[in-house]
């Protein structure tokens, strides 16, 4: 069939309905109602000759029709993507969509350089879109593969094939307790020597099921978070230790309600990396921005 740009347009409501599981949920992403979204797939499945999805009571799923079609569709965009930027190359321009992922409450990182980056990368007047995404970083490797984002940056223990990582910073994590917590007041001679696996401790779930980078022992771990917020907030019920960024935790010392755990016993040492997809082309937009975090970061 020839495609043209009412196809292309419903094409990419279709990948919004399935990455959203749903019309109801593609509300708010399309801005429209969900009586337009039933229209426009159906529209769409008229087009194609194909039912794409089931929708009613049951719920929503792809077909396996509409499987296909999703992966189909993802590498079409893809591929106009990369035409966008072959043209931008040959034109010297910095201009299109860059989609970026990091790991979620870097902000307060004095060694950080994202900020520092965008604002300079920005500073020309270029016609840049700029996206960005926080997520946990298994979240970000596989937005990464599946090309919804150009560049991550995260800590990642397990490099995975089709990614290229290269180093950016470092990040100190301290292990802590909350006021009320048994170890809260007691003095450093009796934490150094202390068991930690006779305290329960809140875990990242991004993390379950992996040896510690800190190398302990790990006591009873009914305690979860996907978001480094939430630990805090586990830790501050004083019933959970765990570990948290110096910089991040730093606030919350000053304020009396954490306290650090022997640092030179519990803390480690976290690389934050950024990664790109292996054996792709990167447009001018992706090269410039990884050129200019590159260079931030390696300021003394």
């Amino acid at each position: 069939m020839q495609l043209d740009t009412v196809d292309l347009r419903l094409l990419r409501v279709f990948i919004t309905v399935a990455d959203c599981r749903g019309f109801s949920a593609a509300q708010a992403e399309l801005n429209t109602s969900v009586s337009t979204i039933s229209s426009q797939i159906s529209d769409l499945e008229t087009r194609l000759g194909l039912r794409l999805c089931q929708r009613g009571r049951t719920g929503f799923s792809l077909t396996s029709e509409g499987e296909n079609i999703y992966k189909a569709a993802q590498t079409l965009f893809h591929q106009i993507g990369g035409f966008k930027s072959v043209v931008s190359d040959l034109k010297k321009e910095l201009s299109g969509r860059l989609s970026l992922g990091f790991a979620d409450n870097l902000i307060t990182h004095p060694s950080a350089p994202m900020t520092e980056a965008l604002q300079s990368f920005l500073e020309p007047k270029a016609d840049i879109e700029i996206v960005l995404t926080v997520l946990s970083p298994n979240q970000l490797e596989r937005e990464l593969l599946e090309q919804r984002l150009d560049i991550i940056i995260g800590a990642f223990p397990r490099h995975l094939p089709g990614i290229n990582y290269s180093t950016l910073f470092d990040e100190h994590q301290n292990l802590y307790c909350g006021k009320g917590h048994p170890l809260f007041e007691a003095d450093d001679q009796a934490i150094a020597e202390v068991d930690i696996t006779v305290h329960r401790q809140a875990q990242r779930g991004y993390t379950a099921g992996r040896p510690h980078p800190s190398n302990l022992g790990i006591g009873t771990c009914n305690a979860t978070s996907y978001h480094m917020e939430g630990l805090v907030y586990l830790i501050m019920t004083g019933h959970f230790l765990g570990h948290l960024p110096d910089h991040y935790a730093q606030r919350w010392v000053e304020k009396g309600l954490l306290r650090c755990l022997c640092p030179a016993r519990f803390g480690y040492t976290s690389v934050f990396e950024l990664g790109t997809r292996a054996g792709t082309h990167l447009s001018p937009v992706v090269r410039g921005f990884i050129q200019e975090i590159q260079t931030w970061a390696n300021q003394p």
